[in-house]
């Protein structure tokens, strides 16, 4: 029995031991498993946490590039506006000396509507005009526009559009005499009491004669588009050269044979 006791007792420790051993290996096992995938994990998030971080470089460098886009699309507009001023400006004096206009203009605004409903009279920034004369006012590129008359101490333009906005031109190269009278409801300028007997043509210039004292000679008015005789005399329609309505910038001519 003592025998059987002791070799009971030997393959007991033998079979503890082995067993210690075997859970030995066994936690080395996991331990180096739980490593590999604590490593796989600290990888993953690495990699997020720089894909995160470089979408968000990228989102601010995006909104630098738009802020930067906006500045030089601000600056753009700039150079284009006073690109195109400097633009029309040679333009209005390259016109001006073409059209020899070797006379004393003075530059006036607009400063409103003389009514509300009706666009065909404004006001001007111009002050002290006497009040028995009449003004011509020009378009910066040398057209005909309309009369300036002093109302009350107040410097009122009557554009081409309005009837009063009377002042005598000359047709055609017969230099054919008329007088403006406002625009028809197609926007063409009404050229009336032109003598019946002369010949006028379509497309025929018109131009200002200065024989009213109000405009110099030779400032363009229009073309001729359409000829209308009555019983004594001729009507025609004019396709004008000046664009008046919402123009805010003109000419202001005071004729030196105007009787104060």
């Amino acid at each position: 029995m003592n025998k059987k006791f002791t070799l009971f007792l030997i393959l007991l420790i033998i079979g503890i031991s082995y067993f210690f051993d075997i859970e030995k290996l066994v936690q080395n096992k996991f331990s180096v498993l739980n490593s590999n995938i604590q490593s796989t994990q600290m990888s993953f998030f690495a990699t997020i946490n720089n894909a995160f971080s470089k979408y968000l470089n990228q989102l601010s460098y995006i909104d630098q590039l738009k802020i930067s886009n906006e500045e030089n699309q601000h600056y753009k507009t700039l150079y284009n506006t006073t690109s195109n001023q400097l633009t029309q400006l040679n333009k209005n004096l390259k016109l001006i000396k073409e059209n020899q206009l070797n006379i004393d203009l003075e530059k006036v605004n607009v400063l409103s509507y003389y009514k509300f409903n009706d666009n065909s009279r404004v006001i001007l920034d111009k002050k002290d005009l006497v009040n028995s004369k009449i003004y011509a006012l020009i378009t910066f590129d040398g057209f005909s526009a309309g009369i300036v008359l002093n109302q009350n101490d107040i410097s009122v333009a009557y554009l081409n559009e309005n009837k009063k906005a009377n002042y005598t031109v000359f047709i055609g190269e017969d230099n054919i005499p008329g007088i403006t009278s406002g625009i028809n409801q197609k926007g063409q300028l009404i050229v009336k009491y032109v003598p019946i007997w002369k010949n006028i043509s379509i497309g025929d210039e018109v131009i200002t004669s200065s024989m009213d004292n109000v405009f110099p000679f030779g400032i363009k008015v229009g073309r001729v588009t359409k000829i209308d005789e009555q019983d004594n005399m001729k009507e025609i329609s004019v396709r004008p050269y000046a664009q008046t309505l919402g123009n805010r910038d003109y000419y202001l001519y005071e004729s030196p044979n105007t009787v104060k």
